[in-house]
């Protein structure tokens, strides 16, 4: 018994401390279950179809791209303005060249001085402003006669777009020529027949080697038909020459008359170029008469002997009419005189030695005529 008295003892004061304790709290009340109303069809409000309403919202516009520049085709043209046609351009001047044109992109105008067989002379390019172009040149002495000045428009592979050409003289300043050679005939545009002899004469101061060259080219002045050398005198002034070419028979249309000195390329080569053209034999228009000698407005002393000569082309009788008649119509000779198979026909005859002034030389062949002024000089007076 007295084994138990601790447990008795301690649930004594439990029960104690359990008289002194507040109520429990009371359990929360659980909420019935609510019953859902029952639904018929008949118990919907009418119904609409359902439609999906978009808000119109601010459209975004795509950036533009700023316009890309193109290129607006250029049709190249190119003119010359200055000089004109047949301007005299003397050797070692110096020119302004001047024109139009219109150029495309990377394009640039090429300016040039050509003689008539295509050798270029002098080269330069034109500055462009508002389609006008001017450029400058000077002259080389080396070549005189016909010649062109060419403008070019080039792209930058060098082709060529457009060009235009102007026809020129280059003239020779005898005053002022370390050296030169002139050609005087044949004339500019002149007719020359084939298988007849063809003149030329002009002037020369120190030709090199004291000889000259005179030739017929065709293919726009390339190929060459005929040529002539002939040596000088020695003289250290200028002096007059002449001399002729036969023109190969079978030879015809537009050809060059070249005179020549020196080596081609060298400081010292002189060149003198006319364009002739050359008809055949059998054409009806291939007649013409040329006076070789004396010169045009040569000095003839009264009571000395006169050397005629020069060509007649195409003459069906080989015989030419010569006469020479004073400036008061008093005729001092008059006679006839043969011409070889090229053409070629001379004739002398003495003056009085009573007549001076001017006269008038006359050969006729044919249909054909050609005449020149002289100037008769009176006799030297006789020793007393």
């Amino acid at each position: 018994m007295q084994k138990y008295q601790p447990v008795i003892l301690f649930l004594l004061i439990l029960l104690a401390t359990g008289c002194n304790s507040p109520a429990p709290e009371p359990l929360p009340t659980s909420i019935p279950v609510a019953e859902l109303p029952t639904v018929t069809a008949t118990s919907l409000p009418p119904t609409q179809d359902l439609t999906a309403v978009t808000t119109p919202q601010p459209t975004s516009i795509p950036a533009t791209r700023p316009a890309t520049a193109t290129s607006t085709p250029v049709n190249p043209f190119v003119t010359i303005t200055s000089p004109g046609e047949e301007t005299d351009m003397v050797l070692g001047s110096d020119i302004i060249i001047r024109g139009l044109a219109q150029l495309g992109e990377n394009s640039v105008i090429s300016v040039t001085l050509n003689s008539l067989n295509g050798r270029i002379l002098a080269e330069t390019q034109a500055a462009l402003q508002e389609q006008i172009w001017e450029t400058g040149l000077t002259i080389p002495n080396q070549v005189s006669g016909a010649a062109f000045v060419q403008a070019v428009i080039q792209d930058a592979d060098g082709n060529r777009l457009a060009e235009y050409q102007v026809p020129v003289n280059l003239v020779i300043d005898a005053a002022n020529a370390d050296r030169y050679l002139a050609l005087y005939h044949p004339l500019r545009g002149e007719t020359a027949v084939g298988g007849f002899n063809l003149f030329f004469d002009g002037m020369v101061y120190r030709p090199t080697n004291s000889a000259i060259s005179i030739s017929v080219w065709t293919d726009n002045c390339q190929t060459r038909l005929a040529r002539q050398s002939f040596a000088l005198g020695s003289s250290t002034v200028a002096f007059y020459w002449q001399g002729f070419v036969i023109v190969p028979k079978e030879s015809a249309g537009p050809a060059c008359a070249i005179a020549y000195f020196g080596e081609e390329g060298s400081e010292d080569y002189r060149e003198a170029i006319i364009p002739i053209n050359i008809l055949p034999e059998d054409d009806a228009q291939a007649k013409g008469v040329v006076i070789a000698n004396p010169p045009a407005d040569s000095h003839i002393t009264a009571g000395r002997e006169l050397l005629l000569y020069g060509t007649a082309l195409n003459t069906s009788e080989k015989l030419v009419s010569v006469s020479i008649m004073m400036e008061n119509g008093r005729i001092i000779s008059q006679s006839s005189a043969p011409a070889d198979f090229w053409g070629y026909w001379e004739f002398s005859v003495t003056l009085p030695p009573d007549v001076f002034g001017p006269a008038k030389v006359s050969v006729t062949a044919n249909d054909a005529s050609a005449e020149i002024l002289i100037n008769v000089d009176p006799a030297p007076t006789p020793e007393s």
